[in-house]
């Protein structure tokens, strides 16, 4: 074997341990989490009327910024990776919100997807986080996904900066690199999750497909048809990916903002994040995927528009979502 296969094969192997090992770690010894209290709210939805969204609020006293941290896609408020970064918020002297997005806690109220931002939208607008001046948004996998999303609606003036840990950027290849067979250890328990949460929304008839059948599905295509494409409107699979993707609007990210990611993610591979150069900001550059590590090394991948002496307030929020998140990645 040729010293290069043997360094990719090392390679590939670290990727799998650092996306498995961190879990296996959570099982056998929860994270100790800030102290905190339950976190409810809720939004209209056109379709099923009231829908609650529930989160766990951890406040620093004195602190006016709010880190709002957003899960994968089978996870929820309570994910162990979830904890170390509300732990890591705390350190850094911020208050945290960590949120489960519709129907994640199991609850059945509801499923989502990956451009459901209105549930952010009806977190921060909650009376209990109206006393913050500023929100810096984390978001995960999917969740980092939906706070870029957010990230670009700008909705909450309060929004100053974001951050995104291995998120698809592309809803279209991320799905297709998903559904390879090499990956189907990883599919398994998310769909787990995701059938679990999906059973819950079926018993509250809050969903049209019965579970039985979203169950049989193949592959993550054949799932997404099934119940996002149907539940929210959707005309086929190809609108959802298209009409929710990121990747096609990263021109328009006008404020600060991190994806921590490398090329080692066994479940988000680096080809998936490189949009049309066409799409990207001119003025950042975007990493090929032949990289071997930009995780830190680029740390301002998806900023639009960066001057040389960017206003203090808008500066101060940059290097506070930076400085989080790598203490958040380091703990976890």
């Amino acid at each position: 074997m040729s010293f290069l296969a043997r360094e990719r094969g090392r390679n590939r192997l670290s990727g799998h341990l650092w996306t498995i090992g961190p879990a296996l770690l959570a099982r056998l010894r929860a994270p100790h989490a800030p102290p905190s209290r339950p976190f409810r709210t809720s939004l209209p939805d056109p379709l099923l009327g009231k829908v609650r969204l529930s989160g766990i609020l951890s406040e620093v006293e004195g602190s006016d910024t709010l880190v709002l941290i957003v899960h994968g896609l089978s996870g929820n408020a309570l994910s162990p990776y979830c904890t170390y970064a509300a732990r890591a918020v705390a350190r850094a002297g911020f208050s945290s919100l960590r949120l489960s997005m519709r129907g994640a806690d199991f609850s059945g109220e509801d499923i989502f997807h990956g451009g459901t931002t209105e549930d952010l939208w009806a977190a921060l607008s909650a009376p209990e986080i109206a006393r913050y001046r500023r929100i810096l948004l984390l978001g995960y996998s999917v969740g980092g996904h939906i706070v870029l999303r957010a990230a670009i609606d700008e909705v909450d003036p309060r929004v100053q900066a974001a951050a995104a840990i291995c998120p698809p950027l592309d809803l279209d290849a991320a799905t297709v690199a998903f559904d390879h067979p090499s990956r189907r250890p990883y599919q398994r328990p998310i769909f787990r999750d995701l059938n679990r949460a999906y059973r819950a929304a079926a018993a509250r008839g809050r969903v049209q497909i019965a579970p039985w059948r979203v169950e049989r599905a193949r592959c993550s295509r054949e799932r997404d048809s099934l119940t996002v494409v149907v539940r929210f409107g959707f005309r086929s699979i190809k609108e959802y990916y298209e009409r929710e993707s990121v990747a096609p609007r990263l021109h328009r990210l006008r404020m600060p903002a991190l994806v921590v990611a490398n090329v080692r993610d066994p479940i988000v591979p680096p080809g998936t994040l490189n949009p049309p150069p066409a799409q990207t900001p001119k003025s950042q550059g975007w990493p090929s995927s032949d990289l071997e590590d930009w995780a830190v090394a680029r740390d301002e991948l998806v900023t639009s528009r960066k001057t040389k002496n960017p206003p203090r307030r808008r500066r101060d929020a940059e290097n506070s979502n930076r400085q989080m998140t790598v203490e958040s990645m380091k703990i976890s």
